[in-house]
């Protein structure tokens, strides 16, 4: 047991192990390796985002190798980059931070992975999906946020998060009547924070559904079930049941009608945990580049309603999406859904990158030339231990000419708890054990690329974002503006400077404001 420790900063990484290694009698993967170093020296006149009267300043070093590896054989699509990043100070702001646990200002050292990979086991039989990460991600969301990768030093307000998630399955079809699928999936989160519980979950889903031969109507069948061990909540269990039936009423439009069951195991706040659900919808899908999905019904909780639309056209790409889900903060850090700049640029370069690992590539290597940032404004999925009613919508565009790329995005969640207090105790205290209990965020960007010449571009963002806690009357709201300058110096060489503002005010902080100015100027060597 003395090894744990050791063995478990890599477990993330097991997933892609094994899928190389089950994949391998089998293929031939053509394997794509790139290496990359990253130098960044900032000068912040607020490095640990105090408030004014305490702000200090200081120069910060950020070493950042990584390794990119990706694979596109038609037996194992594979794309993951990790990365670690280690920080020097010009004097010592940060006596005795130490790693990010979440609880120092700063940060001395991190790691990032991002990855995912799906294999093909057994034609047409066995299958084997994987994805990790490891990241900073917010504490709170009245406190401190990090605007972008220039300042990922910081550590106040931040915890790093692993994840990883495992899931063979059998898919078998039924000639042109039918298709089923048997899921078992493992999953694990590991929060870097005392106030979060580390879990484990072991989930098991079956669905069954019609074939081409019921062209005009349709139907399907599906059951999951979710049990999640908690390090400081309780065992929770989530069950599902339903089915559809779906007509096709002309060759762009069909409607569908669905009915189940929800059985939830938490310790509710009060009512029922469990109930029956319906719903009726619409899917319209004009062209290849346009589809609508809309539903409207009731679930347990009271009514419910979903919107996933999107349209392509040559420059530009829109989204529009709206759900309200029964959640928590490790479901939503196991399968988020967040709209970030490589999203939308995917969708833009679909018609001259329709490999999907190819087009992940290109959108990366376009956001690193360009300075675009990785993500965009977005709602936080804050630390809580507790089963929450999430209602959430989510806008974006995105427009690419000859000169400019433009992104737009505007989200907005709202939070219900429904189980109790006592599992985030430890992360609130005494005082703030209300702060969560009903809370509405809201956020908007934009970002604006500018290419000057075909070695130099110029990107300007402006981010702001207004949380309020509406059981206890407080609200926090940042404000973020930047401009960068980048230069591609050589073939493998590309070099930046970066202007940026932030303001803020902060609960931690007894909700006085804070400002921040920063110059960084920065080079990225690709190997």
């Amino acid at each position: 047991m003395a090894c744990l420790p050791m063995v478990a900063p890599f477990a993330p990484f097991a997933p892609f192990a094994l899928l190389a290694l089950l994949a391998a009698p089998h293929c031939r993967a053509e394997w794509k390796v790139t290496p990359r170093v990253d130098l960044r020296e900032t000068y912040t006149d607020n490095v640990r985002l105090e408030t004014n009267d305490a702000a200090r300043g200081a120069f910060v070093t950020d070493l950042t190798p990584s390794l990119s590896i990706a694979s596109d054989h038609p037996r194992l699509k594979l794309n993951a980059t990790f990365g670690a990043s280690l920080y020097a100070y010009s004097n010592d702001p940060l006596e005795g931070s130490g790693p990010n646990n979440g609880t120092s200002n700063t940060s001395r050292s991190q790691r990032n992975l991002t990855g995912s990979a799906r294999a093909k086991l057994i034609e047409e039989v066995l299958f084997f999906d994987a994805n990790a990460s490891i990241g900073q991600q917010n504490i709170s969301a009245f406190g401190p946020q990090v605007g972008n990768n220039s300042n990922g030093y910081l550590g106040a307000n931040r915890a790093q998060v692993s994840t990883y998630r495992i899931s063979p399955y059998l898919a078998h079809r039924f000639g042109n009547d039918a298709s089923a699928e048997l899921r078992y999936t493992r999953d694990s989160l590991k929060s870097g924070n005392v106030g979060l519980g580390d879990s484990t979950g072991n989930s098991v889903s079956m669905s069954l559904a019609s074939g081409a031969a019921f062209r005009t109507l349709g139907w399907g069948i599906q059951l999951s079930r979710q049990d999640v061990e908690d390090s400081l909540a309780r065992a929770s269990r989530s069950e599902t049941a339903s089915a559809t039936l779906r007509w096709r009423v002309q060759e762009s439009l069909s409607v569908n009608a669905n009915g189940g069951y929800d059985k939830y195991d938490y310790a509710a706040l009060g009512g029922t945990t469990a109930g029956k659900s319906y719903s009726l919808g619409a899917t319209w899908t004009p062209s290849a580049r346009t589809s609508v999905q809309v539903s409207a019904g009731r679930r347990y909780f009271g009514a419910s309603y979903s919107l996933v639309a999107s349209h392509r056209s040559r420059y530009a790409v829109w989204s529009a999406n709206y759900s309200d889900a029964v959640t928590t903060t490790r479901a939503q850090f196991l399968l988020p859904a967040t709209i970030n700049t490589a999203a939308m640029l995917d969708r833009l370069f679909i018609a001259n990158f329709p490999n999907p690992v190819e087009r992940a590539q290109a959108v990366d290597a376009y956001i690193r030339a360009t300075g675009l940032p990785a993500s965009l404004a977005d709602n936080i999925n804050y630390f809580t231990n507790r089963f929450v009613l999430q209602k959430q919508v989510q806008l974006a565009a995105a427009f690419n000419s000859a000169k400019t790329t433009t992104v737009f995005s505007l989200s907005a969640t709202k939070r219900q708890a429904l189980s109790t207090q006592q599992t985030d105790s430890t992360l609130l205290g005494a005082s703030q054990s209300s702060l969560n209990d009903n809370t509405r965020q809201a956020a908007a960007s934009a970002v604006l690329n500018y290419r000057i010449s075909a070695r130099s571009g110029a990107t300007v963002q402006l981010t702001k974002s207004r949380t309020d806690s509406l059981s206890t009357g407080l609200s926090n709201q940042q404000n973020l503006v930047s401009l960068a300058v980048t230069r591609q110096l050589q073939r493998k060489l590309k070099g930046a400077l970066e202007l940026r503002r932030a303001q803020g005010n902060a609960l931690s902080q007894g909700g006085r404001t804070y400002r921040e100015n920063a110059v960084s100027a920065s080079l990225s060597l690709t190997l």
